[in-house]
Formats: C-alpha cells, structure tokens, sequence
C-alpha cells in the first residue's frame, strides 16, 4: 500500500496544510476588504488579483524547482508569503495601492508545494501503480484543502472577523511548508536531468489542451466562491460563505472514492472525456436547485454533485502529465496546470464579483466554465510522446 512508504503520509499531510492559505487568502480577501469597503466587487476583484498573481508566477516556480529544489525554492518563498500576509491587515487599512502591493506580493512569494510534491512522487515510487494511487491520494488531499480552507476561512471570519482568517492561514502555510522541507525527499532532491532551455516548447499540443481544460474547472470554482459570498450577504448567514465550496469539495472526496475503483481499467483520456461529460450535465443540479430553492438546503447539497465529477477531470489531467512530462520539466509542467486553475479561478472571481447582481453571477457562470472544461477535453489530441527533449 503506498501509504505504508516512507515518508507519504507526512508529504501529504504537511503539503495540505501547506495549500490551506491558497484557498482561505481569496476568501479572506473578500471577506476583509467587504467589511471595510462594504464593495463586494472590489473584494472579489482583489480575490482575483491574488489568485491570478499566484498562477502566472507558477510556471518560473516550477522551473525553479525543478533546477535547485524545494528547500531552496520554497523556503524563502514560505517565511516571506507569511510575514506578507501578517502585514495584510493592516495595509487594507492604511492605503488602497498599498493593499494592492501586499496582496501581490503575497502571491508571488506562495511556496509552490503543490507542484514540488506532485514532482516528488516518481523519485520516491518506482512502481507505476503506486504512482496512480499516489495521484489520487494527492487529488483526496486536494478535495480535503478546499473543504478546510473555505470552512476555516469563512468561520473564522465569522467568529472572530477576516483578520483572524488571514493569520491563521499565514501559520498554516508556515508550519506545512516546514513539513515538506524538512522531509528527507525535499533535502535529498537532485535536478533529474540538465534543465532545457526555453520553455515555450513543453505547452505544446498535449499539454496546452489540458490547461485549457482546467481552465475551465478553475472558473466554475471562482464563480462558485463568490455565489457563496452572495448567499451569505441575501441571507444574513456567514457560514454559507465556506459551506458552499465545502459541499462541493465533499462531492470531490466522493469522487476519489468511487475513482480509486477503475483507475486500473480506463485509460486517462476516456476518464478526461467522461469526467469532462459528466462535470457539464453535473452542473445543471445546483442551477435548477437554486432557480427552483434559491438559498436553501437543497441548493447547498446540490453542490456535491458537480464536485463528484470534478476529482475525474483532475486526476486525469494529472496522470496524463506524470507519464508525459520530460523528468527534468515535470516540476515546470505541473505548474503549468496550477497556473491553468488558478487563472481560471481568477477570471470566475472577477466576473462573479463584476457581475453580483446580474444572475450570471449565480450559479450559470460555472456551468459555463464547465462548459469550456468539457470543448476543450474533447478538443484535446490523442496525448502521445511531447516533442521535447529533457
């Protein structure tokens, strides 16, 4: 079982920790800068700016990474993003342009552990099953980060203001980043093979394709967190602000359940298409729930239903690139993945917040993201060999 290797469990638990902030510091941002502007477009803007900050910079982390390794990647990265974000409270109340530069900044230095790991996984397991199992232990992780973090951002937000949320993210990505670094897998890491000059040439076909696609699931879930946001503000009740993208990321839990079942069996592309498939029609349940019980329990479960889905999209995506990707780039293209989600994140969240009062701003705007996430699957070549040397 690939759990009983060394050092597995302690990777995914401290790179989760890890990846909280990257989910409560969005929120969070909404959340501080609408309690002290009363401007949910403005909140949801900056929500936008830190989620897009931290995706375009992924690929030269993931470059980096794969040069000198996390502990000298991400270290710095890790010390700098907390005091950043410690400061965060206080610049909103000083200076819009100097909450713009905070925020930012904050971004930028995020340590990219999502991508070190995902790295990580083929130095420490040669076997290929233990791989796949790994991939989708790494996905459950991932559907575990955005339950915690909206819960924990929305109800610390609740208790005790946004302030409380933006520091205890601060910690948390601390003490992860300390997990992984100090683990013998991130010390031990050596470059694969000497880094290829210019990058242009790994967002070839195979590869731009599947960015496309989880460009797609990236802004259903921005437009997704700012409809939660939306419903708390109609009805009085904070709390809906983490239990909507908590409830969606059960459904992705789920997901991983059921997945670990076929993942023998069906190829990566079948499961990208199928999952793609099924996010589509997934995302008319909460459309039609909330049309016919706008706010009510029906429309907050009716969020597990797409997130079932959205484990399949991932974790083919994933696969895909683990068995495609140069070993000397794997780093650079994992990362090109997170930019993809993390743009289109971004871009779910500025409209969502544009567009508040508008009913594009419900739950129609992530159908249309699913929308993209199944074109662009379906468009996706036949994923051979990359013509590109490592």
């Amino acid at each position: 079982m690939v759990l009983a290797r060394p050092h597995v469990v302690r990777l995914l638990t401290a790179t989760m920790v890890g990846r909280l902030p990257t989910v409560m510091v969005p929120i969070a941002v909404i959340l501080l800068i609408t309690t002290a502007s009363g401007s949910l477009a403005t909140g949801g803007l900056l929500g936008a700016v830190y989620s897009l900050t931290a995706a375009l910079s992924q690929p030269v982390k993931g470059r980096l990474l794969d040069r000198y390794g996390p502990v000298r990647v991400s270290g710095p990265g890790a010390v700098l993003h907390a005091a950043t974000l410690l400061a965060l409270p206080y610049a909103v109340g000083a200076h819009r342009a100097g909450t713009v530069a905070a925020v930012v900044f904050a971004a930028l230095t995020a340590p990219p552990l999502e991508a070190g790991l995902r790295a990580l996984w083929p130095r420490m397991l040669n076997d290929p099953a233990e791989r796949r199992a790994a991939v989708l232990l790494d996905s459950t992780c991932s559907g575990l980060v955005f339950i915690t973090g909206p819960l924990l951002a929305g109800g610390l937000a609740g208790a005790h203001g946004p302030d409380a949320a933006i520091i205890v993210a601060a910690v948390l990505g601390l003490a992860g980043a300390a997990g992984v670094l100090t683990s013998v897998p991130a010390r031990s890491w050596h470059p694969a093979s000497r880094p290829v000059r210019g990058s242009g040439r790994l967002l070839t076909a195979w590869l731009g394709g599947l960015v496309a696609v989880l460009t797609g699931t990236g802004l259903a879930t921005g437009a997704m967190n700012v409809w939660a946001v939306r419903l708390a503000d109609e009805n009085n009740d904070a709390a809906l602000t983490g239990l909507v993208p908590a409830v969606f990321s059960l459904g992705a839990l789920a997901g991983s359940v059921l997945l670990a079942r076929r993942l023998h069996r069906a190829s990566a592309r079948r499961l990208l298409v199928t999952g793609a498939a099924g996010l589509q029609a997934a995302w008319f349940v909460p459309l039609l729930a909330a049309h016919h019980h706008p706010a009510s329990g029906v429309t907050v479960a009716a969020m597990a239903v797409p997130g079932l889905f959205h484990t399949v999209v991932t974790t083919s995506v994933v696969l895909t690139v683990q068995r495609l990707a140069p070993a000397g780039r794997r780093a650079e293209a994992y990362a090109w993945l997170i930019l993809a989600g993390g743009t289109g994140h971004a871009l779910g969240t500025a409209l969502a917040g544009t567009l508040s009062t508008h009913p594009l701003g419900g739950p129609v705007l992530p159908a249309l993201g699913a929308a993209l996430t199944l074109a662009a699957a379906i468009r996706t070549p036949a994923h051979t060999a990359p013509d590109v040397r490592a």
